[in-house]
């Protein structure tokens, strides 16, 4: 079988340098063990020949290279279906869906929570710090007061209001930022979400109301998978 000629690897490496970023950095992670952040660093295939192919990564001033050596060798005629036996390998591997998100898709519940969420809030932060002090006496006197001497203030009823609302808006919001720092990106990853204002809307709506919203995520790319299997 005849090699790789010089035309044939130009094309290749045009098309999936300006087409195919995401299958490149796909490749560098999955085949190359190399991290997430730093192989979708603007990926470009900077040789392609019959026994391998190197692809250049990394920031400005800091790129690296990486070689992939063809087995078999690569022939003429091969690339396109071997390239992409070689990003159906990876998604599989790295938990990537054929469907793409690229808009907000939740179920009513989650905006519902975002929306309780926010009216907790403003409950909290509204209500009377004497008051709070008075309805949860149990939390003030044997939870918050010693917090509040410790901190060197007088356990007056509003110190102690204002530390049972301080404690209860980070205990929230707290939980809710791990869940947009760790379990919303894996999703927004596997269902290929690469809008930048669906992202960020995702990200914002899970501070505001928590685990429904990325299982909302979840369960819409379940949904179009379905879809997609079904045609």
């Amino acid at each position: 079988m005849s090699k790789v000629t010089d035309a044939e690897a130009q094309r290749i490496m045009a098309h999936m340098n300006n087409d195919h970023e995401d299958s490149l950095g796909h490749y560098l992670v999955h085949f190359g063990r190399i991290p997430s952040r730093l192989a979708h660093s603007h990926p470009q295939i900077t040789t392609f020949t019959t026994p391998l192919m190197k692809i250049a990564y990394g920031p400005a001033g800091k790129r690296k290279e990486w070689t992939y050596e063809f087995s078999p060798p690569m022939h003429a005629g091969e690339a396109r279906k071997r390239l992409e036996a070689m990003h159906q390998e990876a998604k599989v591997a790295l938990g990537i869906s054929d469907v793409t998100i690229d808009r907000v898709i939740l179920p009513i519940g989650a905006y519902g929570g975002a929306l309780l969420c926010t009216a907790l809030t403003a409950a909290i932060l509204y209500a009377s710090p004497s008051r709070l002090s008075s309805t949860l006496k149990y939390q003030s006197h044997i939870l918050f007061a010693p917090i509040v001497r410790a901190l060197g203030l007088k356990d007056s009823p509003r110190n102690i209001g204002r530390a049972i609302q301080g404690f209860w808006l980070v205990a929230l919001y707290g939980a809710h930022l791990a869940e947009a720092l760790y379990c919303l990106p894996p999703h927004l990853k596997a269902y290929n979400v690469k809008n930048k204002a669906v992202r960020m809307t995702y990200f914002i709506l899970t501070i505001l109301g928590g685990f429904p919203v990325w299982i909302g995520l979840r369960d819409a790319g379940k949904a179009e998978e379905r879809k997609l299997k079904a045609q």
